[in-house]
């Protein structure tokens, strides 16, 4: 095949690098080509290959996307920093970091504009919520919106198939959630970009499986409240202003209320024979309920079963046992040079909804190829399989794009 042309325009290719603070030498060393090739890009007499725009958007740290719009954009807000970070973690975002923030926020404008375009419905749910009102009444409301049960939860073979029901019950409430991993979970455990019509949640899936469904019912409590920001879910030191951290703490016990809810929990913990140690309790409800020891740790804290240097000595023995795991697990997907399919891979990084929402608008030509392949970083001969990946049927592909 030969050399495909990228469709760029000229004028935001010169903003983003320009917004990247890069000159055009510097800029030209860090894609590794010419300087008068940039030049041209930029005044539009030459366009780059779809590879050689790939490679620009990763060094200005913006989507594919952006550089098909038909002028520069204005520069998306900060998101509210809601972090504690440790020492060891600078403060300012990390480049794979801004670069997913930036991309997360185009794709979510974009699917604002589609879904108002479609005359959606806006979600009541987004900002229904205050920090004056009880988080278990928040807990419970989420629950009721998504329309998942603590026996549902309980019912689930694993921690894998619980994080599932939770991602499949939240995106058919009109969430959309995507999971990425490679990014530190000292850096970020979650986001959200709250909006009553494309509300987006990141996970990051370099978490345990209980870990990120803490992480959503944590992002869900800020959609209630209808609060953007990036998190790491400390809630203790750390950095962060006053404010921020009562925010957090508030939205940790919503999170904790939700995947424990409050009747199913007490049942089961006075079913566990009392007279057992603490530690053997938590790790009977952690396995019932698929959620992690120190989400039950966390519970027992806020219910004053157990006090906080206890809680905090718990935690600090579950998270070096999670950090030994991890390592191992390291290891042995090294050895194995396995791990999840490429499509797999790719619907978990765009989200189920956002891949079904962007290649079935492709499928009925509401959506242009080059745009859906741009939005999606995905090939378009890839979409056939990539949809499938994501709940489109096979038999949908028959007609005119199948």
């Amino acid at each position: 095949m030969g050399r495909v042309e990228a469709l760029v325009t000229p004028s935001v290719m010169r903003w983003a690098r320009e917004q990247a603070n890069l000159s055009i030498d510097e800029a030209a060393q860090e894609i590794k080509r010419q300087a008068d090739e940039i030049r041209a890009w930029e005044d539009g007499s030459v366009r780059p290959s779809i590879a050689q725009a790939r490679k620009a958007a990763e060094i200005y740290r913006r989507p594919l996307a952006v550089f098909y719009l038909p002028e520069p954009p204005q520069d998306f807000e900060t998101l509210r920093d809601f972090r504690s970070l440790p020492d060891t973690v600078p403060g300012t975002y990390s480049r794979d970091l801004a670069l997913l923030i930036r991309t997360t926020q185009f794709r979510q404008h974009w699917m604002r504009e589609y879904l108002l375009n479609d005359e959606m419905d806006r979600l009541t749910f987004v900002g229904s919520a205050s920090l004056s009102d009880s988080p278990r009444q928040i807990a419970l409301d989420i629950l009721r919106v998504i329309e998942l049960t603590p026996t549902e939860q309980k019912e689930c073979s694993s921690r894998y198939e619980a994080l599932r029901l939770w991602i499949h019950k939240s995106e058919a409430a009109g969430i959309f959630i995507f999971r990425q991993g490679q990014i530190a979970l000292e850096e970020v455990r979650g986001f959200v970009i709250s909006d009553d019509i494309a509300p987006f949640v990141f996970i990051n899936s370099d978490d345990s499986k209980a870990g990120q469904l803490f992480t959503l019912a944590h992002e869900l409590a800020h959609l209630w409240l209808n609060l953007s920001g990036i998190s790491n879910l400390a809630s203790y030191g750390g950095p962060s202003d006053r404010e921020s951290r009562e925010i957090e703490t508030f939205c940790n016990k919503v999170a904790a209320e939700a995947v424990l809810e409050d009747e199913a929990f007490f049942k089961e913990w006075h079913t566990k024979n009392t007279n057992s140690p603490i530690e053997e309790k938590i790790q009977h409800i952690s396995g019932t309920f698929k959620v992690s020891e120190e989400v039950v740790a966390r519970r027992l804290r806020d219910e004053e079963i157990i006090d906080q240097d206890y809680y905090l000595e718990l935690r600090e023995a579950y998270q070096e046992r999670w950090a030994k795991h991890k390592a191992r697990e390291r290891e042995r997907l090294k050895m194995s040079k396995g791990g999840p399919s490429y499509y797999v891979t790719s619907v978990a990084k765009n989200g189920y909804a956002f891949t079904q929402t962007v290649v079935g608008g492709f499928m009925t030509g509401a959506i242009s190829g080059r745009d859906a392949s741009a939005l999606l970083n995905v090939k378009v001969d890839k979409f056939r399989r990539l949809g499938e990946t994501a709940g489109i049927p096979t038999s949908a592909w028959e007609g005119p794009r199948g």
